[in-house]
């Protein structure tokens, strides 16, 4: 019963970081119009790469919350997508605060939306690797039960 819960409480912090995602997008995209009418060409592609990771992210979370609610609690492989992407990401944002990543570099800025949408991985990440865990567990007892049948 819990895990049934979780799955949905999971789904609605992965559609809560989708939306964090396309709100950063969209500032982006404002950025990216500002600078070509005020005809600053240098952070053009900047501007382009950071908006299209942040329009994929949000709709790769929304494709992938659809996914497991399918699925619900009958497969892992949406959860792990979860896990994975949302390690990957928090990995990415780490790298672009410390080493760099190119072509954008290193940004020295950390705003409220990092933050939330850091925390909101951490969340999807632990949920995803319980709900993984839950599904494996099950899995385990209903083949002891058809081995205790025979």
């Amino acid at each position: 019963m819990l895990s049934k819960i979780l799955v949905y409480l999971l789904a609605g912090i992965v559609v809560t970081t989708a939306v964090v995602y396309f709100y950063v997008a969209s500032g982006e995209y404002s950025d990216l119009i500002d600078f070509i009418d005020a005809g600053v060409m240098g952070e053009i592609q900047e501007k382009q790469i950071e908006m299209t990771l942040f329009l994929s992210t949000g709709i790769g979370y929304m494709v992938t919350v659809i996914w497991m609610l399918k699925k619900k609690l009958s497969s892992v492989l949406p959860y792990i997508v979860l896990t994975a992407g949302s390690i990957a990401l928090i990995g990415i944002y780490i790298a672009s605060r410390t080493v760099g990543v190119p072509p954008i570099g290193i940004e020295y800025y950390i705003g409220k939306m990092d933050i939330t949408s850091k925390i909101l991985q951490v969340l999807i990440s632990g949920l995803s690797v319980y709900l993984i865990c839950s599904i494996q567990r099950g899995k385990e007892r209903k083949l002891v039960d058809i081995e205790a049948k025979k």
